[in-house]
């Protein structure tokens, strides 16, 4: 994502951001993709989410999320999306409301998100605490709409250049903290990366046999791709024949067509991820981070919410992914060195 970001067209804004939380509406494709990670008619699932949860796992009836607890003006907890993908934090308005923040001077803040540009209410926050990460004075985008379904606003990377995230699936469990430099000692596989466009971690890997600059995001639903990268595969005879036409919604009003399809495996360093389903199409968001020529491939919570567990280490410039490798079905059992460098298959 470009911290040179671009001023929304036909619109003067006086501050401008992006918010990369997505969601992805599809019909006719397997796994079902639904619009709203939260709706479910099995009165289970729908037990466990009413719980409190934050790190919300993936499975087969919805798209996990991960929900960070912070603390807005002294009060709270709020749970906010964390999102890797977005350069700035945002509240919804029912939030804004019940705290009584006061509108920002310019009174409105300019957003980039997946499928546009908008203009969008602003309020001034004096401090969010994250864990032991703590942020003053903020202006604040306030949104509406069923990109933040139940949560109380978006985590961005404004001010997480020190800290190191760390996420427990298992434990239902979110952590941000200031970083250490110490990696975890279980087993992790670790995709290195570089920060670019002022906080963006960026690896590189490939899709198949197409070499593509790779983003991990935690707002997004599903994973995404460009349309360098979709021609790519295509040329390269690399194309699955289950295609579906989708639709995809962002934090601003436009919507987006693509087209999902089950990619070629994704290798990141040692790391692999196989039977990823891709939904491509020429997406906003790309234009904004300056990724429009270059193969790219956005990889979100459809895959992340399948691990036991991952880390976002911003200052050793690091993702560390630890898979669920007992247990659970459709997971592969693996012996000698092959579980670290693996993920499970959905």
């Amino acid at each position: 994502m470009s911290h040179k970001v671009m001023a929304a067209p036909r619109l003067r804004l006086r501050s401008t951001g992006w918010l990369a939380a997505v969601v992805v509406a599809a019909l006719g494709l397997s796994p079902a993709v639904v619009a709203d990670p939260t709706a479910t008619d099995d009165p289970n699932v729908a037990a466990v989410q009413s719980a409190g949860l934050y790190a919300i796992p993936t499975t087969s009836d919805r798209t996990g999320r991960v929900l960070a607890p912070v603390e807005i003006n002294g009060r709270g907890p709020f749970r906010l999306i964390l999102d890797t993908g977005a350069n700035r934090s945002a509240l919804s308005a029912q939030v804004a409301e019940s705290l009584s923040l006061p509108a920002t001077r310019a009174a409105r803040l300019g957003v980039h998100g997946v499928t546009g540009a908008a203009e969008v209410p602003a309020v001034s926050v004096d401090s969010i605490k994250a864990g032991g990460i703590l942020l003053e004075r903020l202006d604040v985008p306030v949104l509406t709409g069923r990109v933040l379904a139940e949560a109380d606003g978006i985590l961005g990377i404004d001010g997480l250049q020190d800290a190191r995230i760390d996420v427990d699936f298992v434990r239902d469990r979110v952590t941000i903290d200031r970083a250490t430099g110490k990696r975890p000692r279980d087993g992790a596989m670790v995709i290195r990366a570089e920060l670019r466009h002022g906080g963006l971690l960026v690896a590189h890997g490939k899709v198949g046999r197409v070499p593509v600059t790779v983003l991990i995001d935690t707002g997004a639903e599903r994973s995404l791709g460009n349309m360098a990268l979709h021609d790519a595969l295509l040329i390269g005879g690399q194309r699955s024949s289950e295609t579906v036409r989708t639709v995809v919604t962002g934090a601003t009003p436009e919507i987006a067509t693509g087209t999902s399809l089950r990619a070629p495996t994704v290798v990141i360093g040692d790391v692999r991820f196989r039977n990823l389903i891709v939904t491509f199409g020429d997406l906003h968001v790309f234009e904004v981070w300056g990724l429009v020529d270059e193969p790219a491939i956005v990889i979100g919570m459809d895959l992340l919410g399948t691990l036991q567990r991952f880390v976002v280490d911003y200052p050793r410039r690091e993702f560390l992914l630890m898979s669920r490798t007992t247990g659970l079905k459709g997971v592969r059992q693996c012996g000698g060195t092959e579980c670290r460098t693996r993920l499970p298959e959905n």
